[in-house]
């Protein structure tokens, strides 16, 4: 059984809820952890019965973990939400002591196509993580760091644990948005992860983490039924910076990382995932 968890407030009900349903479509056997950042947002999901998801109100996990509770006031709600990531994998990893590895998603993470096509390249590592894969023009991006913290994935070994104990020590001391030599909120201390961890895995699969910010770089096609990039399956997207302006429509955000809002990427990549966003809405109301 895999073992996810993601975090969202009443602002991106509709994204964690796409998320789940495209676990739901493609992973066969998984457990979501979802920590509810407010009361609004534990009250609609338990109201939804979500199948193989585990509501966490955000007073469990500050119990579990008082330091959140003392840092919280130092923090914007954004600085707060990222500090949480690795105490919630943490959480998860006490929860679920059996599992093999525990994964955190970005709430606006959406699956394409089954984990399973990634797990042969991460499977026996202790860390993995998706680096972002900035074309040549967006080079400047770097000082945000090279790996992405909207998918973190830790074996539950001692490694593993080392590192999700590392990691949230490290949140809980300093996590602002702010860019320093070697820190930027939770992200770039992963920068640190492949020396301090040695076995860690670096995803070079184009599916795995697709963004606004490499999309320049991916070639989008449908291949018998599956969208693909660069010939191979889209795993999953990271909708990343997708705004909602009025009723059903949405800025996508792509013009910040300069690039073209195609055909393919329009039909194959946002279509499918803004109506699942408005299939979701009408649940919601």
């Amino acid at each position: 059984m895999q073992i996810y968890c993601t975090l969202f407030d009443r602002n991106y009900i509709t994204r964690g809820l796409a998320l789940h349903s495209s676990l739901v479509r493609h992973c066969a056997d998984f457990r979501l952890l979802i920590l509810c950042l407010d009361q609004a947002t534990l009250d609609a999901l338990a109201q939804l019965s979500l199948p193989n998801a585990v509501l966490v109100p955000l007073d469990v996990l500050e119990n579990y973990d008082p330091e959140l509770r003392r840092v919280r006031p130092e923090r914007t709600a954004v600085e707060y939400y990222f500090t949480c990531k690795p105490s919630l994998m943490q959480f998860a990893l006490e929860k679920y002591p059996a599992a093999d590895r525990i994964c955190y998603l970005d709430s606006d993470l959406y699956y394409f196509a089954n984990p399973e096509i990634l797990e042969k390249d991460y499977s026996e590592s202790a860390v993995a993580l998706t680096p972002h894969r900035f074309p040549g023009h967006l080079g400047h991006f770097m000082h945000h760091g090279l790996f992405n913290a909207g998918w973190v994935s830790a074996k539950v070994d001692a490694e593993g644990e080392r590192f999700i104990a590392w990691w949230r020590a490290r949140c809980i001391e300093w996590c602002y948005v702010k860019i320093e030599p070697d820190r930027f909120g939770d992200q770039k201390y992963l920068d640190q992860v492949p020396r301090l961890f040695p076995n860690t895995a670096v995803l070079s699969h184009p599916g795995a983490n697709a963004a606004p910010w490499n999309l320049a770089d991916l070639n989008v096609s449908l291949s018998s039924a599956t969208v693909c990039v660069n010939a191979k399956p889209l795993v999953f997207f990271h909708f990343h910076g997708l705004k909602r302006l009025l009723f059903n429509y949405y800025d996508s955000g792509l013009y910040q990382y300069e690039v073209e809002f195609s055909p393919s990427v329009r039909k194959l990549i946002y279509s499918p995932y803004l109506a699942e966003i408005g299939r979701l809405s009408a649940t919601l109301q």
